[in-house]
């Protein structure tokens, strides 16, 4: 995929710099192969490499890849409330958020109880890659700030 990316990078390049016409004409068709190549990969290796990660959901993903496809941006909440999600929803819907953060952001997670599993769950995922901080500690309601540290590549 790397080597897609740069082809296409370069050819886009040559293309931007020509003012030759035909030469254009090739240059496009040429960026339009390389497109079509790097999506048949992406097709063929993305969904069975994100379906291996935890909390994956690949429904959610195909509808986020879309949603970017049609021009559109994706949610990235500053707070999100557990409480308010199916339970089976909760931890993809989480990880979903981190992978969205750049190097020095965060989010806060609202729960109800300490998610002491979905923290083991981060720390085998993403292992010292992720900041967690406890804003507030129950009884009835867990606040933890979670980030990108800002030094992560």
């Amino acid at each position: 995929m790397r080597a897609t990316t740069a082809a296409l990078g370069d050819r886009i390049d040559a293309l931007s710099s020509t003012e030759d016409a035909d030469t254009s004409a090739t240059l496009a068709r040429g960026v339009e192969a390389v497109l079509a190549t790097h999506l048949a990969v992406e097709l063929a290796v993305l969904p069975a490499a994100l379906a291996a990660l935890p909390g994956a959901d690949l429904p959610a993903l195909t509808a986020d890849w879309l949603t970017l496809l049609d021009g559109g941006s994706l949610d990235r909440p500053d707070v999100i409330d557990a409480t308010e999600l199916p339970h089976g929803r909760r931890h993809p819907r989480i990880f979903a958020r981190y992978a969205r953060l750049g190097p020095g952001e965060q989010f806060t997670l609202v729960n109800n109880h300490d998610p002491r599993p979905l923290r083991r769950e981060f720390e085998a995922a993403h292992p010292g890659a992720f900041t967690w901080e406890y804003v507030e500690s129950g009884p009835e309601r867990w606040q933890i700030r979670i980030g990108r540290p800002a030094d992560a590549s």
